[in-house]
C-alpha cells in the first residue's frame, strides 16, 4: 500500500523492519529495491536485488528489476544479460520482452529491438506502449509505412499518448504527408502542448505547405519550450 502511495521513504523502513525479522527473506529485498529504483537510487537498489537473487535465483522478477536499474543507468548491456536470465526463467515473460527491446533499442540494434516486440505483442496484443516502440524502430530504419501501422495501433488501444500521434506525424512529414501530420501534431499539442518539437515540426510542414505565418508562430512556440532544431 505504501509504495502504491509512492510513500517509498515510508516503505524502506518497512522493508528494513522485515529484513531485520528475517534476513533471507528474497522477497523483501526486492521490494526494497524496487522502492530505491523510484527514489532514483539505483545502486542501492542493485545490491538489494543481488541479495535477493543470492536468496532466490529463480526469482525471474528480482532478474528483471535488476535489469531495469542497469537500464535506468544506461547500462544497456548489462541489462540486457538480466532481461535474458528473467526470460530463461519465465519465457512467457512480457515485461521482460519489452524492456530486453527498449534495451536493444537504446543501442541501436533496431531488429533486435523487433524481435523482442514482435514477443512482447504476440503474448500480450494489446500493450499499446509496444506497438509504439515497434514503430519507432521502424522509424530509425526508415520504414515510414510499416511503422504508422504500429502507431496507428498504438493509438487504437491507447488514444491519449501524445508521443504517438506526433511519432505518426514525423512519419507522415518524412513520406511529405504535410496535412496528415499537422493533424497528428495538433492532437500530440492538445494532449501535451510541452512537447517543444511537435510545435517546431509542424512549423516545418506548415512552411512546406506555404503558410510562413503559421510556420514560425510554431517555431517561436518551439524555441521559447527549449528547442534547438
Amino acid at each position: 500500500a505504501y509504495v502504491n502511495l509512492k510513500q517509498y521513504e515510508q516503505a524502506i523502513q518497512n522493508y528494513d523492519k522485515a529484513i531485520e525479522l528475517d534476513p533471507n527473506d528474497a522477497e523483501a529485498y526486492n521490494n526494497r529495491g524496487g522502492a530505491y529504483d523510484n527514489l532514483n537510487q539505483y545502486e542501492r537498489a542493485i545490491q538489494d536485488f543481488d541479495k535477493a537473487i543470492e536468496l532466490d535465483p529463480k526469482d525471474s522478477t528480482c532478474y528483471l528489476n535488476r535489469g531495469l536499474s542497469y537500464a535506468y543507468q544506461q547500462q544497456y548491456e548489462r541489462s540486457i544479460e538480466d532481461f535474458d536470465k528473467a526470460i530463461e526463467l519465465n519465457p512467457k515473460y512480457v515485461d521482460a520482452y519489452y524492456s530486453r527491446g527498449l534495451s536493444y533499442f537504446n543501442i541501436g540494434q533496431y531488429e533486435q529491438a523487433i524481435k523482442n516486440y514482435d514477443k512482447t505483442i504476440e503474448l500480450d496484443p494489446n500493450y499499446a506502449y509496444a506497438y509504439n516502440n515497434r514503430g519507432n524502430c521502424y522509424w530509425m530504419l526508415e520504414k515510414y509505412k510499416q511503422a504508422i501501422k504500429d502507431y496507428d495501433k498504438a493509438i487504437e488501444l491507447d488514444p491519449n499518448v501524445a508521443y504517438s500521434y506526433g511519432n505518426r506525424g514525423n512519419c507522415y512529414r518524412m513520406l511529405e504527408k504535410y496535412k496528415q501530420a499537422i493533424k497528428d501534431y495538433d492532437k500530440a499539442i492538445e494532449l501535451d502542448p510541452n512537447i517543444a518539437k511537435n510545435f517546431y515540426f509542424r512549423g516545418m510542414c506548415y512552411e512546406k505547405l506555404g503558410d510562413k505565418k503559421k510556420a514560425q508562430a510554431d517555431y517561436d512556440k518551439a524555441k521559447e519550450l527549449g528547442y534547438e532544431g
